[in-house]
Formats: C-alpha cells, sequence, structure tokens
C-alpha cells in the first residue's frame, strides 16, 4: 500500500469557503474535529430524493490515520441536523457518490454524524442485511463529549470496522458494494445482447451467477435494454404447464417495460406462443428498449432432472423452448435470451422423448471461471483491511492453488481467519493461514454443495474426479483415452488442469475432501504403510487428548495439588512411587504411563467436566472403543481391510473434531 503521504491534516480553501457560509456553529466545529487528523477536500449542501436536507464533506485520510485505519481512499461524512434519525436520510449516500468518480471514495464505508443522540442504535435496527455498507454513525454531542480527544474519530471507526465479518455472505450480491472480479463476465453479457446474440452461462454453486445477473440489470438503467429475471426454481413459474410458463414470462415483460399486463386466461397451449411474442413487441415499441430475458437456475426446468414431473419426464421444456426460440427467430433487433444454470445439459442434448432439442448448440457454453491472483487479492485484502486484518503477500497465492479461485471458498476460508483471529489490528501469515485452513477443511457442506452438480448430472465425471484424488491415474488416464471429451466438464467448471500431458486438480481444497469422503487409507498399497498409518493416528490422537484431559482435571479439581492426588489416586492405585512426580510429568509419556485407555477412564470419570466436546457418553465410548481395539492391528501384525480401517478412521476423525472443538473454546 503506498501510504497518503504528502496529505496533511486541513481544509481545502474551495471547501472551507462552502462551509463557513453553509455549514452551522456546530458542523463548523465538527469538520475542524475532523481536520485535526484528516484533509478535507471537498464539501456541500444537498437534498435527497425524499426532500432531506444535508451537509456532508470528502475526509481524505492523513498518513497516519491510513496507517491506522488501513484507509486511503476518501471518505464520504454526512451531516444531518434532524433530532430523529429517519432510514430515508441513508439516500444521502448515494446522491452524493453520483458526483464523484468511484475510484475516488470508499465504497465499502461512510461516516453518518447525526442530530440524534441515539444514532447508533437507530441505525443498527435499520441496517439488519449483511450486505449493506459499513456505516459509521456519530452524533453531534460526541464531538463535544470528546473535545481534546486526538484519537476519538479513528476509536469509532475501529469499533465499527472490526464488528463486521465482510466475508460472510452466502446470498446472492443485489448491490455493488461487495461485487468483485466479475466485470468482464458482465461486459460480455452486456455485448453479447447488444449483438443480438443469445447467451449461457453455468458454473459450480456458489460462482456468482446470480450476482452476475444482478450488476447486469443495475447497468441497464443508464442504457437502452430492459432486463427481465426469471428465477426457474420459483414454484410460481416451474408448477406451471409450458403456456402458462409463457405467460409468467410475458408478465414479467409487462411489469419491466411498465404496461398493460396480459390476460392469463388468453394463454392455452393454441396461442401462448403468439402472445408472447406480441408481448414483446409491444414492450420493445413502447419503451424503445431491447429486452434481456435471464433465465436463473436452468435445471428446475430441464428435462430428465427437473424436480416436477411435467418439466422432467414430459415435452414441456420442448415446447416452451420452441416457443421462445420462434419469437426470437421472427425479431430481429428485440430480445435474447441468456441461461444460468450449473450445468449446461440443456444445450448438450440434441433430442428429447425423440423429440428436436429447440436450443441444442443455440449457444456455445461459458463457464465461469475462478478469481485469477490480481482478482483474488484485490477482493480479500480490500475487504480484509477495513476488518483490520492485512494478509502477507504470499496469501493470496495461497488462496489461489487451495480453492482455486473460487469466490465463495475464498470468502469463507476468509471468514474463519477473522473468527480466529479477533484481537486486531492483525497480520495473516502463513502460520495463521494454515491453522484457519485446516479447520475449515474439514467442514465437508462446502464442497459437498458445490461438487453436488456432478453427482447429479455427470456421475462418471465425478467417478473421474475421485479417481484422481486417489491417484489412480493409470485408470483416469484410460477413461480419458477412451473418451477425451469425459473430462470437458471438468476442465469448463475448473475442477482440474493439465499441465505437461498430466492432469491435477485446480482446488486443493476439493483433492482432499474427496481423499478424507473415500478414505485416504485406499492409496494405502502395502501392510507396512497401513500399519504406519494407524499408529500415526493413534499417536497423534493420543497426545492431543493427552494435553486435553490434563488442563481440564486441572481445572475440575481447583488446583495443581488436588488434581495430582486425584490422578494417583484413579491412574496409579495410589502407588507411592508416583507421589515423588510433578503432575506434568504424570502426564508424560516418557515418565509414566497414562495411555489412551487410561484417558478414557478420565474422561469417564469426570465426564460432567468434558461433555460439551464429547457430546452423547455412548457414542464417545464406543469411538474410543474402536481406537483401543480394533485400531491397533499394527501392534499384534495385522493386516487390516479397508473396512477395518475405514472404521477406525471415523473414530479418528470424531476423535479430532472433539479435540479440535476444545481447542476453539481456548483460544
Amino acid at each position: 500500500m503506498a501510504y497518503n503521504e504528502s496529505v496533511r491534516e486541513g481544509i481545502h480553501f474551495s471547501a472551507k469557503e462552502i462551509i463557513e457560509s453553509d455549514f452551522s456553529k456546530a458542523e463548523v466545529e465538527i469538520v475542524k474535529t475532523w481536520a485535526n487528523e484528516w484533509y478535507i477536500t471537498n464539501a456541500g449542501k444537498r437534498s435527497t430524493p425524499g426532500r432531506s436536507d444535508f451537509k456532508f464533506f470528502l475526509a481524505k485520510p492523513a498518513q497516519h490515520v491510513e496507517e491506522a485505519l488501513n484507509l486511503s481512499r476518501e471518505v464520504i461524512v454526512i451531516l444531518s441536523n434532524y433530532r430523529k434519525f429517519e432510514p430515508r436520510s441513508l439516500e444521502a449516500f448515494d446522491t452524493i457518490r453520483s458526483e464523484f468518480l468511484e475510484q475516488r471514495y470508499e465504497t465499502i464505508c461512510y461516516a453518518f454524524v447525526s442530530a440524534d443522540d441515539n444514532i447508533e442504535s437507530a441505525l443498527k435496527e435499520c441496517l439488519t442485511n449483511q450486505e449493506d455498507q459499513i456505516v459509521v454513525p456519530f452524533a453531534y454531542s460526541d464531538f463535544h463529549k470528546n473535545r481534546g480527544n486526538p484519537t476519538f474519530i479513528r476509536n469509532i471507526f475501529r469499533k465499527h470496522f472490526y464488528s463486521r465479518d465482510l466475508f460472510d455472505y452466502s446470498e446472492p450480491l443485489r448491490k455493488d458494494t461487495f461485487f468483485f472480479g466479475r466485470t468482464d463476465i458482465v461486459t460480455k453479457i452486456i455485448e453479447k445482447h447488444k449483438a443480438g446474440l443469445n447467451h449461457g452461462l453455468f458454473g459450480l454453486r456458489k460462482t456468482g451467477k446470480t450476482s452476475i445477473i444482478f450488476d447486469v440489470e443495475r447497468k441497464a438503467a443508464s442504457q437502452d435494454y430492459l432486463t427481465v429475471f426469471v428465477d426457474c426454481q420459483d414454484t410460481s413459474f416451474n408448477m406451471r404447464r409450458w403456456y402458462k410458463a409463457l405467460y409468467y414470462v410475458s408478465m414479467a415483460v409487462c411489469l419491466a417495460a411498465g404496461i398493460a399486463p396480459v390476460c392469463e386466461d388468453a394463454f392455452t397451449e393454441d396461442n401462448a406462443s403468439t402472445i408472447f411474442a406480441d408481448t414483446i413487441r409491444i414492450a420493445r415499441k413502447e419503451t424503445n428498449k431491447t429486452i434481456l430475458l435471464f433465465f436463473d437456475e436452468i435445471e428446475n426446468i430441464t428435462f430428465g432432472k427437473s424436480g416436477v414431473d411435467h418439466w422432467r419426464n414430459g415435452l414441456d421444456f420442448v415446447y416452451f423452448w420452441q416457443s421462445i426460440r420462434s419469437s426470437f427467430q421472427r425479431m430481429s433487433n428485440t430480445f435474447t435470451f441468456t441461461i444460468l444454470g450449473t450445468n449446461p445439459k440443456c444445450v448438450e442434448e440434441p433430442s428429447i422423448l425423440g423429440t428436436d432439442n429447440p436450443i441444442y448448440n443455440a449457444f456455445q457454453p461459458c463457464y465461469i471461471p475462478g478469481f485469477d491472483y490480481n482478482q483474488t487479492r484485490d477482493m480479500v485484502r480490500r475487504l480484509g483491511r477495513i476488518m483490520g486484518i492485512k494478509f502477507e503477500e504470499e496469501i493470496y497465492a495461497h488462496l489461489i492453488e487451495d480453492y482455486g479461485g473460487h469466490p465463495f471458498l475464498i470468502r469463507r476460508v476468509c471468514s474463519k481467519i477473522a473468527q480466529q483471529n479477533t484481537q486486531r489490528p492483525v497480520t495473516i501469515d502463513r502460520i495463521k493461514y494454515n491453522e484457519a485452513k485446516s479447520r475449515f477443511n474439514l467442514d465437508n457442506v462446502y464442497f459437498e454443495m458445490i461438487l453436488d452438480v456432478l453427482k447429479q448430472f455427470y456421475p462418471d465425471e465425478y467417478e473421474m474426479l475421485t479417481l484422481l484424488a486417489l491417484e489412480d491415474f493409470e485408470s483416469f488416464n484410460y477413461f480419458v483415452t477412451e473418451d477425451p471429451s469425459i473430462v470437458s466438464h471438468l476442465f469448463g467448471y475448473g475442477l482440474i488442469k493439465e499441465t505437461n500431458r498430466r492432469y491435477d486438480f485446480r482446488i486443493d481444497a476439493v483433492k482432499e475432501y474427496l481423499i478424507r469422503k473415500n478414505g485416504d487409507h485406499i492409496l494405502l498399497k502395502t501392510p507396512k504403510d497401513k500399519w504406519s498409518h494407524l499408529c500415526k493416528q493413534r499417536n497423534e490422537l493420543e497426545t492431543e487428548l493427552r494435553k486435553m484431559v490434563k488442563a481440564i482435571i486441572k481445572v475440575a479439581h481447583k488446583n495443581e495439588t488436588d488434581a495430582k492426588a486425584y490422578i494417583i489416586k484413579k491412574v496409579y492405585a495410589n502407588d507411592a512411587k508416583y507421589h515423588a512426580k510433578t503432575y506434568q510429568e504424570l502426564f508424560d509419556s516418557r515418565a509414566s504411563s497414562i495411555y489412551l485407555k487410561s484417558l478414557t477412564d478420565l474422561i469417564n470419570a469426570d465426564w460432567q467436566y468434558f461433555s460439551d466436546y464429547f457430546g452423547k457418553q455412548d457414542v464417545f465410548i464406543a469411538n474410543m472403543n474402536v481406537l483401543n481395539s480394533e485400531g491397533r492391528f499394527d501392534a499384534h501384525a495385522t493386516i487390516p481391510t479397508e473396512e477395518e480401517i475405514n472404521v477406525v478412521d471415523n473414530a479418528a476423525r470424531y476423535l479430532k473434531k472433539c479435540i479440535d472443538k476444545y481447542k476453539s473454546s481456548i483460544e
């Protein structure tokens, strides 16, 4: 980051003239307080569309403020002298931002100074959407109360920056505040439409398909086209037969164009297509704008895959798209459609129940790529710095390697980093990153959700991906040789790459997930490998469990002296030779003999102190019995089967999860 070394505290002369002439005495004092640490570059007086009057100024942080808050651009500061805050006052920000280049000011946050002393709680009630910008609240009276406090403004910023997890988003982004890295795709969709070309965009779940649509819609307001969004997973749409589904689309067109709605009863099997075409034509004429139809979550009306029988097993898909394709071909420069979903099956199959697929090869499917290095760095760095989290440069490369540029996974692991590093400001180095990554990767739900598209639509490709994860290169390459197209979807989804005629994963975390799911013991070929795996796993868990039990027993028995007496009695039957040992030595595997069985007995004896971490006691006992008996094949030189290793691995995963829960509680 290049600091604002040349920026000095103060007020630009042009802003000063406006402030002195238009601002009240109290507001002038507020600006002067701000100018003690910031440079005031601009100021003014405006009204919102709702006719609320307000003052504003732009403040650029001086070097020491920038270093403290990780802010480099100007911050918009809004002054509202109304004694009671009204949510419509927040319209002021949009009014101001339209006057300045976006590259000039901070888009993620702004400050709101109000005459309402309860502005903080009022804003908290108003801004409940996680996607809302950070609005840093100040009351007019705060500046009087904190007169002479040089860190007052900085502290308020820190408080509200550090309280938000800006990485924690799971829903499509309806605003552009936190929309990153998809400008090229948005531009391509708009260009395709303007060229009169239909389009299809596909990708794994949570790659930002719907967020892209919303951005195209935002840009439509200032351009010569209308957007009409059809959510195919909405039962109001997909439960309708094909001709009533055309009515649904027509109604959406009428609403977007502001024209009189059509009558639903008019849409019959005989004339639905004609009325749909007429609706499109009228909307084009009345608005003088072309129409871009979006069909999101297309799987919900796709043959063979929809959850609704008439789309899945009938010909409704054929008739619906015959109608739209026919209208498109008859009317040039009127409308186009863009299909979005998790897979391009709808344009890949040439026929449906012996009938030609009307949109077969209607366009070349495009896949949403993962973020590249610069896009990843921009998103993670900008969101992180506002939260007081700085990432070392090498971390961006690790995020690309581990998560293949998948924006949702990157955000989720960064959210885990934020949860584990609450003392801020903080710098995330490789050690802190690996700690968070290891814990995040154990949460299989994210990877199951992302790979679900392969399981549902392309089971062969899913099996191929599993073979690659388990390093069964011989089988993988055999299938590729027999049918090279079998890996096309894996390439399209950005799951694999080819380097020097060798295939590998783009998302290492997905590989780890598949190994966990299928059991990493499958990679174990020789008896020695299997024994080593079991022994190493058990020893690591025993070491961590010993630390956990030692700490909890000490707390449970109030002090180390009583805890020591308890252990000697419980484990060593009051053997005199152990009285000379320290509490630490009693748990030292070299000096004493507290092993997995002893630890199990200690936990069961003081179960009330351990139940929060292990859950149900019978489940704990069952898993520990597995590790103590079945898990000791190496001690008896017995070669375990894959099924037996799988049972032990499951028990080990249970115990590790419990230990990790304990570790998290003490951090």
